[in-house]
C-alpha cells in the first residue's frame, strides 16, 4: 500500500444527516484524527447520544478524503519523480562525475517505476468499479431462464452419501480449509472499515443510519454473516446445526468443482455460465454455487448497501447462494458490517478472506469487550459426551479398520486414548477432588495428571482438520441413527452397543477375529457409558466430537493465558452425568486480541459504558500504550432532563440493603413492594424495575401477589414481568412482552410496569424512550457470585498480573457497567427526560457514585428519608407536563 507523505486536514463537515450536538462533532473531529494517526480510541458516549451515526460519519469521511488524497499524491509523485529523472539525465549528460549521477537517476527510474506499477493498480482497481457500476442495471434484472433452470435441478439428499465417504483411507482425506475464492493476486488494496457489534439486529440498524446519510448513496457497504444466516438452499438449512451447514457446503462446493459448465443466453444476445450440473448425476454441488449468478448478486449486494435480510431475499429470488456472494464483495467493499465471532475469531476471518492489515476496526458495543473475548474462547466438555464420543469411535473404527492406513489408525487410537483418560480422571476414586467436587488446575497439568502429556495435540488437531474428521464421523453416525430400530418385542438395549455386537461378529467371520479383541470395549469403559441416560444418546444433536477438538485446541494455549475447571460428579445425586465434565476458562483475552492490534490500522472501541477502562489498556492494548487515547463524552439532554435518586432508606424507615443474605428478608420485602406501589402512584407511562437475578424477580412477584400490592398496583398500572424463558406455554418471547408493554402505554394509555432482571433480555439493547420509560428502577447491586471458581480463579489471575486490588476492581466494575447499561434504557434523545431510582443503601458510597456515568452522578439525590423521594418526583414530572 502506497504511504501518503501529507497528512488530511480535519474537516469542518461530516455530511451528518442532520445538525450535530456539540457533542457529536467533537467526537467525529477527535476520531477522524485518531484515524489519520494511526492510533487506538476508546470512545465513551452514553446511549442515546446517535454513537452509531456517529462513527460511521466521521470514518466514512476520513475514508472518503484519504482515498482522493491518495490518488493525487500518487499523481504528484509520478510528475515530480518524472521531473526529477529527467533533470539528472540532463546533468548526467554534461557532468565530470558521471558515476554518482549515474546511481542518483537510477534511483530516480526504480521510484517511477513503482509509482507507474502503483498507479496502474489502482486504475485497473476503479475500471473495476466503473464496469460493476455499468452492469448493475443488467444484474438486477437477470435471466428468468436461468433462475428456472436451476430450479428444475434436483437438490442433493444428504441423506443418500455414499458410505465411503465417512471413511479415512488417504485417497479420501481432503483439505479442510475452504479456499475458493480466496486466491490472492497483485491488486490495489484500498483502506477498509470493519465495523462490528454484538448482534446481527445491532449491525442492521447501522446499515439504516448509514442509508440516511449522503455517503448511503455513494458508499460500498457490505452485511457479513454466517452459512447458518445465509444459506439458502433448504437440504443443508435444515440440519439445524452450524457445524454441519459448515461442513455440509464444504461438501457441496468440492463437488461444484468437478462439474461441468451449461452455457446459454442471458436473453440480452451474451452468452452467460448457467448453472454447475454434475455429469454422473443430479445430486453433485449445490446448485445455488453457479459462479455468474454469485458474482450478479455479489455486486448487487455492495453497491446497493442491502443489510442480511436483503441479501436473502434476492438470493432467494436470484436462486443464488447469498453466501458466497458477500464473501467474493469483501475486496471492494469499503465498510463491512459483520458480528463479533466473525472479526475476533482467527478461523473465521480466514475463511471468509477478512485482510486486517492496514484496515480500521470499530468495535461498537463494547462494554463488555474483554468478556465476550474470555467466552468466545472458553469451552466445555461433559462426561456424557466424551462417553458417546466413546461409544462413536469405537463405532466407527471397527466398522472401517480394514481402510485405515496405519498413520491414521494411530491418530484415531490416541484420539480414544485421550478420551478415556479424561472419562478417568472424572471419576472421584481417580480424581483428588475437594469438599466442593471441583478443583482447577493448568492445561499442562491436566495433561500430566491424564497421562497423555506424550502425545502431540497439535499433531492430532491438523489430522482432525486435513481429513475433516469431525464431518465424517458425524455422518457415519448419522447413518447408523437412520438403521431400522428393534422390534417392540425384542430387549431395548443400547443401540450402538448392539451395532458394536453385530460388527465384532461380521469381523470375526472375515477372520479379524484378533484384531477386533484388542479393541473390544473394556468392562471399565463399560461402566461408564452405562451412566449416560439412554434418552440422552442422541448422537447427531450432541456433536461430542466438535466439542472434544475445541477443548484440545484450547489444551495447546500459553498455559498461564488459562485455566482446566475439573467438575466431579456428586454420589448423592443421581443424575451424575451433568455434573461432570471439564471447562477451559481463558483469562488472557488479549492473547487472542495481539494479532488485530498488530495488524490494524487504526482500532475505535466505542460503547456507552466504557469507563474504568484500566482493564481494557492493560489487557489489550499494554504493548502500544502510546497508541492509545481516550475519550469521554457528556450526554446531550439537558442537566434538568434526568433525576436520578439514591434511596438508602424504605417507606418503613429502615435501611436499605439488597445483598444476599437480606433481600429475602420480610422487611426488605415490605419496603420495596411499598415502594413499587408508591412510585406507580405517581410516575406517569411506563416504569421498568430491574431486579439482580430471576430468582428474586419471582420471590419479589410472589411478595406482590400476597400480601395484595399487585391487585392495587394493576388499578394504576399493567404489571409485565420478564421470563427466565420462552419454552413455556405461559411465558411469552421478549417481542410479544414489549409489544404489550407498549400497547398498554401507547395505546390503552394506562401505564405499565415491566418488572426485569438486570443482565436479561430487556437490560441492553433496547430502547425505552419517552413514555416507555418515564422511570428507572435498579434494585440492590448487582454483583455476580464471588464463590464460583471460575470468578475466584479470574480476580486471582487479575490481581497476579495488574497488580494487587486489581481483581476486586474488576468485580465491582462488572457490577456497575450492568447497573449503568440499565440506567441507559431510559433516556436516548435530546428531547426525552425521566426519573432514576437506585434502591439500596450503598449507593450512598462515593465508590460506588465514581462508576455511575457523570450525567447521573453529578445530579445523584441521595435520601435519607423516602418522603423526599415522592416529592420530588411529583414535582419534576409537574414541570416537564407544564414545558
Amino acid at each position: 500500500m502506497y504511504a501518503r507523505l501529507k497528512s488530511l486536514e480535519t474537516p469542518a463537515d461530516f455530511e451528518f444527516p442532520f445538525a450535530p450536538y456539540t457533542i457529536q462533532k467533537q467526537l467525529m473531529q477527535e476520531l477522524f484524527e485518531i484515524l489519520e494517526n494511526k492510533q487506538i480510541g476508546i470512545f465513551e458516549s452514553p446511549t442515546g447520544t446517535g454513537k452509531s451515526l456517529t462513527l460511521t460519519c466521521a470514518a466514512l469521511k476520513w475514508l472518503e478524503q484519504h482515498e482522493n488524497h491518495v490518488r493525487r499524491e500518487i499523481q504528484e509523485r509520478l510528475d515530480e519523480v518524472g521531473r526529477d529523472l529527467i533533470h539528472c539525465e540532463k546533468e548526467n549528460r554534461e557532468a565530470i562525475d558521471w558515476f554518482s549521477l549515474h546511481s542518483k537517476s537510477h534511483e530516480k527510474r526504480r521510484q517511477l517505476l513503482e509509482l507507474k506499477d502503483m498507479k496502474k493498480l489502482l486504475d485497473e482497481y476503479d475500471q473495476r468499479l466503473a464496469a460493476i457500476k455499468e452492469n448493475e442495471n443488467i444484474v438486477n434484472y437477470s435471466n428468468k431462464k436461468t433462475r428456472n433452470k436451476l430450479n428444475q435441478i434436483s437438490m442433493p439428499d444428504i441423506g443418500d452419501t455414499e458410505e465411503n465417504l465417512y471413511s479415512l483411507d488417504e485417497a479420501a482425506a481432503d483439505e479442510s480449509v475452504d479456499t475458493e475464492g480466496l486466491k490472492t493476486s497483485q491488486s490495489y488494496q484500498n483502506v477498509q472499515i470493519f465495523f462490528c457489534s454484538r448482534t446481527h439486529a445491532q449491525l442492521a440498524q447501522v446499515m439504516k443510519e448509514i442509508k440516511r446519510t449522503p455517503y448511503g448513496r455513494r458508499v460500498r457497504c457490505l452485511s457479513l454473516a454466517s452459512r447458518q444466516q445465509l444459506c439458502i438452499n433448504p437440504q443443508v438449512r435444515k440440519l439445524n446445526n452450524s457445524s454441519m451447514i459448515n461442513e455440509r457446503c464444504l461438501d457441496l462446493a468440492k463437488e461444484n468443482k468437478g462439474s461441468t459448465k451449461v452455457t446459454a443466453s442471458d436473453g440480452n444476445g451474451c452468452a452467460c455460465k448457467k448453472a454447475s450440473v454434475s455429469p454422473k448425476s443430479s445430486k453433485g454441488g449445490c446448485p445455488y454455487k453457479a459462479q455468474t449468478l454469485v458474482k450478479n448478486l455479489s455486486e448487487l449486494a455492495v453497491m446497493n448497501n442491502f443489510d442480511i435480510e436483503d441479501l436473502v431475499q434476492e438470493g432467494e429470488r436470484l436462486q443464488t447462494c447469498p453466501y458466497y456472494a458477500a464473501r467474493s464483495s469483501v475486496p471492494i467493499a469499503q465498510i463491512v458490517l459483520l458480528p463479533y465471532q466473525l472479526l475476533f475469531n482467527h478461523k473465521s476471518r480466514d475463511q471468509i478472506g477478512i485482510n486486517l492489515k492496514g484496515n480500521i476496526i470499530i468495535i461498537d458495543e463494547a462494554h463488555n469487550l474483554l468478556d465476550t473475548l474470555a467466552e468466545m474462547y472458553s469451552c466445555e466438555i461433559s462426561l456424557e459426551q466424551l462417553a458417546t464420543l466413546q461409544q462413536q469411535m469405537q463405532s466407527y473404527k471397527l466398522r472401517y479398520a480394514n481402510k485405515f492406513s496405519s498413520a491414521n489408525l494411530l491418530y484415531i487410537n490416541q484420539l480414544l486414548f485421550v478420551i478415556k483418560r479424561l472419562i478417568k480422571l472424572l471419576k472421584p476414586s481417580q480424581s483428588p477432588v475437594s469438599k466442593t467436587n471441583h478443583r482447577m488446575i493448568c492445561t499442562y497439568e491436566l495433561m500430566s495428571e491424564g497421562d497423555f502429556f506424550n502425545i502431540d495435540l497439535y499433531q492430532l488437531l491438523q489430522f482432525c482438520e486435513r481429513t475433516r474428521f469431525a464431518q465424517k464421523l458425524q455422518g457415519f453416525i448419522k447413518k447408523l441413527e437412520e438403521t431400522p430400530r428393534p422390534k417392540e418385542n425384542q430387549f431395548p438395549g443400547s443401540s450402538t452397543v448392539d451395532i458394536l455386537k453385530r460388527l465384532e461378529r461380521k469381523q470375526q467371520i472375515e477372520g479379524n477375529k484378533k484384531n477386533l479383541e484388542s479393541h473390544a470395549l473394556t468392562q471399565e469403559d463399560e461402566a461408564v457409558q452405562a451412566k449416560v441416560p439412554q434418552e440422552k444418546k442422541s448422537f447427531i444433536t450432541s456433536l461430542p466430537i466438535r466439542f472434544l477438538i475445541t477443548f484440545l485446541e484450547a489444551l495447546i494455549e500459553k498455559a498461564e493465558d488459562g485455566r482446566i475447571l475439573i467438575k466431579i460428579e456428586d454420589k448423592s445425586s443421581k443424575d451424575v452425568c451433568h455434573q461432570s465434565g471439564f471447562k477451559y476458562i481463558l483469562l488472557n483475552p488479549g492473547a487472542h486480541f495481539k494479532y488485530i492490534v498488530k495488524e490494524a490500522r487504526a482500532i475505535i472501541v466505542a460503547g456507552g459504558t466504557m469507563q474504568p477502562t484500566f482493564e481494557l489498556t492493560e489487557q489489550l492494548f499494554s504493548s502500544c500504550p502510546e497508541r492509545v487515547k481516550l475519550h469521554f463524552y457528556d450526554h446531550v439532554v439537558s442537566s434538568d432532563a434526568v433525576l436520578p435518586f439514591a434511596i438508602t432508606q424504605g417507606p418503613s424507615g429502615k435501611n436499605l440493603c439488597f445483598n444476599y443474605s437480606q433481600r429475602a428478608k420480610v422487611e426488605a420485602l415490605s419496603d420495596i413492594s411499598a415502594i413499587l406501589e408508591n412510585l406507580c402512584n405517581v410516575v406517569p407511562a411506563g416504569l421498568v424495575c430491574f431486579l439482580p437475578s430471576y430468582d428474586y424477580l419471582d420471590t419479589i412477584y410472589n411478595h406482590l401477589q400476597t400480601c395484595g400490592a399487585l391487585e392495587r398496583i394493576s388499578k394504576r398500572k399493567r404489571v409485565f414481568k420478564e421470563s427466565r424463558s420462552s419454552t413455556n406455554k405461559e411465558n411469552c418471547s421478549v417481542e410479544e412482552l414489549l409489544d404489550k408493554y407498549a400497547s398498554s402505554i401507547m395505546i390503552q394509555r394506562e401505564g405499565a410496569l415491566l418488572l426485569s432482571v438486570v443482565g436479561g433480555k430487556l437490560s441492553e439493547g433496547l430502547n425505552f424512550s419517552d413514555d416507555l420509560g418515564r422511570g428507572v428502577i435498579v434494585v440492590g447491586l448487582p454483583y455476580p457470585n464471588r464463590q464460583a471458581p471460575e470468578m475466584q480463579e479470574r480476580l486471582k489471575y487479575l490481581d497476579s498480573t495488574l497488580g494487587s486490588g486489581s481483581g476486586n476492581e474488576y468485580y465491582e466494575n462488572l457490577c456497575m457497567k450492568a447497573v449503568n447499561q440499565c440506567i441507559g434504557r431510559a433516556v436516548r434523545h435530546i428531547g426525552d427526560f425521566a426519573c432514576v431510582y437506585l434502591v439500596d443503601v450503598r449507593y450512598a458510597n462515593q465508590n460506588i457514585q465514581t462508576k455511575l456515568p457523570q450525567w447521573i452522578s453529578r445530579h445523584l439525590q441521595v435520601t435519607t428519608s423516602y418522603g423526599q423521594v415522592q416529592a420530588r418526583t411529583v414535582k419534576f414530572f409537574k414541570t416537564k407536563n407544564k414545558n
